[in-house]
């Protein structure tokens, strides 16, 4: 049960982090409109709303319900901050959309009327009100632009920590590896290499090893097998790595029914030294696998891959004798 809730704990986690990155990289792209003079209401309208309709009231949503909701279990520092934080860029936000649709929709109005306008002393009290409200409109434009950006600022340095504090989030973890273009918009070619170094002690080495035991725990042979590649390229002498390597890319070929590369690959297992226990592991498996090809090959008169495959099991089991005489 406790596993369940961590896993469930790093999935909401990774959710917020997704949400909160995208939020950002919208907001660049408001900001840099807004300098330029060609920001319009429709292009943070769908940004954030108050009915439930745009990215950035979700993730405040869940983040309410995730983090202030949590029964008896205490609600660590930087959680409720995360919290905190995410509502304000909302709140911000929300102002924003309100300022800007009145520069949009109110501001030419008011234009027009001005050059319509009367001498009467109410049609004058309505100029001088207008000219105030939009005045502070313009300035409520330019205070929340600021702002927000502020905020979503430190809302990223935050993150840095909780990514640090969050190394064995292996959803998160896999996540940057695969969104690494997403972690340049926000933090820049440099930082974001800098991302990995500070959650592990070699780096990207050892992310990709994270990534590549978490395919492989869930059985997703194509990905854990790309990742202990890009793992095995920066240390090429690991025999642990090399095994692994292999043993994914076999296990992938045997569930495309490519029998005769798994078999390849799985012959490369047997002569790798490393971890007993680690290698016993795994070569039960390959051993299953093994018996179950020299079946289908037997029934199917594929006596030449029945016969590579019994030996490879025979080597196998010679293994295990090996593992029991050195004990």
């Amino acid at each position: 049960m406790e596993k369940k809730s961590q896993v469930t704990r790093d999935r909401i986690i990774l959710e917020i982090v997704r949400g909160l990155l995208l939020s950002e990289v919208v907001f660049q792209e408001i900001f840099k409109k807004y300098k330029e003079g060609r920001l319009r209401f429709s292009d943070i309208g769908v940004w954030v709303d108050d009915k439930g309709k745009s990215p950035l009231y979700n993730l405040k949503e869940q983040c309410h319900s995730f983090f202030r909701y949590k029964g008896k279990k205490p609600i660590h520092k930087n959680e409720w901050l995360l919290d905190l934080v995410i509502g304000s860029i909302f709140h911000e936000a929300m102002k924003l959309r309100e300022n800007i649709y009145q520069m949009e929709v109110y501001r030419p109005r008011y234009l027009q009327y001005k050059l319509k306008a009367g001498k009467s002393a109410y049609e004058k009290d309505y100029l001088q009100q207008f000219e105030r409200i939009i005045l502070k409109t313009k300035q409520g434009v330019a205070e929340g632009m600021e702002e927000t950006r502020s905020l979503f600022h430190d809302a990223m340095a935050q993150l840095i920590d909780l990514f640090k504090k969050d190394a064995k989030n292996t959803f998160l973890v896999r996540f940057l590896l695969e969104n690494l273009t997403l972690l340049q918009k926000v933090y820049g070619s440099k930082k974001a290499k800098e991302i990995f170094d500070l959650m592990f002690k070699k780096g990207f080495l050892d992310a990709y090893q994270v990534a590549g035991q978490s395919y492989l725990q869930s059985e997703h042979y194509d990905l854990s097998s790309n990742y202990f590649l890009k793992a095995l390229k920066m240390d090429p002498h690991n025999h642990g790595l090399r095994f692994l390597l292999n043993f994914s890319l076999g296990m992938n070929e045997y569930y495309r029914n490519a029998y005769s590369k798994s078999l390849s690959y799985f012959a490369k297992l047997t002569p790798l030294k490393l971890n007993r226990k680690l290698k016993k592991e795994y070569l039960r498996k390959v051993e299953e696998v093994c018996n179950k090809i020299f079946s289908e090959l037997k029934e199917e008169k594929g006596l030449k891959g029945a016969r590579k495959a019994g030996s490879l099991v025979d080597r196998i089991r010679k293994c295990y004798d090996g593992f029991r005489r050195s004990s």
